[in-house]
């Protein structure tokens, strides 16, 4: 209820909805209707009343309509039990709209009170004048007060949005400079060995120096921990850098296009230190998809899943060839590379391979999705291909993330 119906829960109306509603029944109680025509008036105006803090603008200007013609149905509605309802109405509609509603609403007041239906000789016009006008400015004074404070608190939630985010980018700062070079290093040593060359590139191996095979699995298992830690840290790295602010009105699909560009650059880097020559494209073909959140995340995480298992299972030093096609319905992505000769032999089942659980992880949630994700392994090649249906996203707040990395 406080979800569907936030007004409702407004303390500062709800209050004066109470008083005044206290008021008028108080004024019935007072000196009640004598006929049932003045009945059914006062059941419309406390109805009125007790439904605005759900419908605040109509059913103020209900509670004035109500008000205006009572007195063309009984005379009950002329003794004054509706000026309490009337002064609420005219503060609310002064709080709800704008300055310009608030001055036609005071003009027609004067002139009503002037011109078409003067007060008794015993009442002063000039205090009647003088009593709508401050309703109408305490209306505008509370509407200024909370977007006042409705302000200063989002300047600074932002301020320390911001300083949380500078943070967070130098501690992933911190931990790229001191750990993925000194791991990109201890990579590059175990593939040498791996190959049977200890010596390092370019120079020719010595027998003596050879690596035997028991020595080259021992590297072998060296180099897939190292690139698993080196992709681990990457994650945090990713994570750190994540800025989850809302996107509202992303209709051109430019917010996920920049997520994926920038995950794409970010793969390309890595798996370029670890000496694999990466092409990757992106391409727009009818235009760019604005996704909901939940696709936006699940592309996004896919392809990290890729290029991690493109740095684990890849042949060392080999070309990859990664597409990833956007179209305005759905997401395209295309891998292509040679996998390493221990692993040639495996059939097309992604569980066969290591870390296909991942693969069977999204496979499922891509199906849930009505979307497809097939794998294939023949003659030393790996393909794998992906088609993501974009759900297109609403109205409605936080439903698309942006990273930006």
């Amino acid at each position: 209820m406080r979800t569907q119906h936030p007004n409702l829960w407004h303390p500062i109306r709800f209050a004066i909805m109470l008083i005044v509603l206290a008021w008028t029944i108080y004024g019935v109680c007072y000196e009640p209707p004598t006929d049932i025509f003045g009945v059914i008036w006062v059941a419309m105006l406390v109805t009125a009343l007790v439904l605005s803090p759900l419908f605040l603008k109509s059913t103020s200007v209900a509670i004035l309509v109500i008000a205006s013609i009572g007195d063309l149905f009984t005379p009950y509605a002329h003794l004054g039990n509706s000026l309490p309802a009337q002064l609420y109405a005219y503060g609310m509609l002064a709080y709800s709209t704008n300055a310009i509603i608030v001055a036609t609403l005071l003009i027609y007041y004067v002139v009503n009170i002037l011109l078409i239906d003067p007060p008794d000789p015993n009442t002063n016009p000039v205090a009647m004048v003088s009593m709508y006008a401050m309703v109408l400015l305490l209306g505008r004074t509370l509407s200024w007060s909370e977007k006042t404070t409705q302000k200063s608190f989002e300047a600074a939630q932002n301020k320390n949005r911001l300083q949380e985010l500078e943070s967070r980018a130098r501690i992933a700062d911190a931990i790229h400079d001191a750990v993925t070079g000194d791991l990109s290093a201890a990579a590059f040593v175990a593939q040498r060995h791996i190959g049977g060359n200890s010596s390092g590139p370019g120079v020719a191996a010595d027998p003596a120096n050879a690596t035997t095979t028991a020595d080259a699995e021992d590297w072998r298992q060296i180099n897939e921990y190292i690139l698993s830690a080196l992709t681990n840290v990457h994650r945090v790295i990713d994570e750190l850098n994540m800025d989850a602010t809302t996107l509202p009105g992303d209709a051109d699909g430019e917010a996920l296009a920049n997520l994926l560009r920038a995950t794409l650059d970010d793969g390309d880097r890595r798996l370029r230190k670890l000496g694999f020559n990466i092409t990757s494209i992106r391409h727009c073909a009818g235009g760019k998809p604005s996704a909901s959140q939940a696709i936006a995340e699940l592309a996004n995480n896919l392809l990290r899943e890729i290029y991690a298992n493109i740095a684990r299972h890849a042949a060392p030093g080999s070309k990859v060839d990664l597409s990833v096609m956007l179209r305005p319905n759905a997401i395209e992505i295309t891998q292509i590379n040679p996998m390493k000769e221990d692993m040639a032999g495996a059939d097309e089942r992604d569980d066969e391979l290591p870390g296909g659980h991942g693969l069977a992880s999204f496979k499922k949630q891509l199906e849930s999705y009505q979307g497809t994700l097939t794998t294939s392994a023949q003659d030393g090649s790996w393909t794998l291909f992906a088609y993501i249906p974009v759900t297109v996203i609403d109205d409605s707040p936080g439903l698309l993330e942006q990273v930006q990395v």
